[in-house]
């Protein structure tokens, strides 16, 4: 009898064990370790982000590999293409923050930074940015601690995967990055002071294979969306875009849904019309597709743009760091 209740009591041991075992090794790559999840807040990788830039991405890999894989080369022009497919297969999502006056000023460089999340280990950074692929190890000190990571020798940015699943880059020294990234998984929250709807109810919901995007530059929304002609006083804009599925497979036609927030309600119901003749001019969309784009009155002071067919080409196109040397 001793002996079943002995048996009974090793065999219950292990089983907890085991599924202890299991729970604690089918944690996400970005999670902590089991015995660290009390003290260790799991952040959104936007918290690593400076908020002073004006526009601000995140697409999931899947479904966009050729608008990355296009960015990615633009921005390190010096990669070799086994490195960045090494880099875009081991992505699962992208996260992208950059200023926008380079694409009005003839030879500017844009500021930006990004983190990219995915399974790459801490080997990666001896792997990938190498002096082949067009980067040099960098050494920073900051109060009184050594920062160490690499920069890209075409595009004058840094980079570094300081812990694995996670790469950052930023044009501007890495340590604030790194520093933001210590210091909210010691408890600390970053949020950006955005309005509820664009962060938490869009950004933080996202689809598969949608890009979400957000422009806090009233100046850059006006630009960017409507052109340099059309006055609308924007106070902020955000939406969404989709890849177009019937293009060839190097195109970056994409599908855009956005909400022009304005300054007064009073400005909405002029705005549609004026916007809604532009809209039809810019679309790039085929005529005879089910869904055209539409301009309509939203909630309060939105403007909401549906269906707008958009080439993404142009714009990648100014992020060739290598024409501006």
């Amino acid at each position: 009898m001793r002996k079943s209740i002995l048996f009974t009591v090793i065999l219950l041991a292990l089983l907890c064990s085991l599924f202890t075992g299991c729970a604690s090794g089918n944690n996400k790559k970005d999670k902590s370790v089991s015995t660290e999840q009390q003290k260790v807040r799991i952040a959104h990788p936007y918290e690593f982000f400076d908020f002073d830039k004006d526009l601000y991405i995140t697409f999931p890999v899947e479904g966009n590999e050729v608008l990355l894989q296009a960015l990615v080369k633009k921005i390190a022009p010096d990669m070799k293409d086994f490195a960045l497919k090494q880099l875009i297969d081991k992505t699962d999502n992208f996260y992208l923050a950059s200023t926008l006056d380079f694409l009005a000023v003839e030879g500017k460089n844009p500021l930006f930074q990004f983190v990219a999340t995915g399974s790459y280990p801490l080997s990666y950074n001896s792997m990938l940015f190498t002096s082949s692929n067009g980067f040099r190890e960098v050494h920073e000190e900051q109060a009184g601690r050594v920062y160490n990571y690499y920069y890209n020798n075409a595009a004058n940015f840094y980079i570094d995967i300081p812990i694995s699943g996670y790469c950052f880059a930023d044009t501007e020294y890495l340590s604030g990055m790194i520093l933001a990234q210590e210091r909210t998984r010691a408890g600390e929250v970053y949020k950006p002071d955005w309005p509820d709807a664009v962060y938490t109810k869009h950004f933080l919901s996202q689809k598969n294979k949608t890009i979400d995007w957000y422009l806090a530059s009233t100046d850059t929304a006006v630009k960017m969306l409507l052109g340099a002609n059309v006055k609308v006083p924007v106070e902020y804009a955000y939406g969404s875009m989709l890849r177009v599925k019937d293009q060839p497979q190097d195109g970056m036609l994409y599908s855009l849904d956005a909400v022009l927030e304005l300054t007064d309600k009073r400005f909405v119901r002029p705005n549609v019309l004026v916007l809604n003749k532009l809209m039809q001019s810019l679309d790039k969309g085929d005529a005879s597709r089910k869904d055209n784009v539409t301009v309509q009155p939203g909630n309060g002071n939105q403007i909401e743009i549906k269906n707008l067919v958009i080439d993404l080409t142009n714009i990648v196109n100014k992020f060739d760091m290598k024409e501006k040397k």
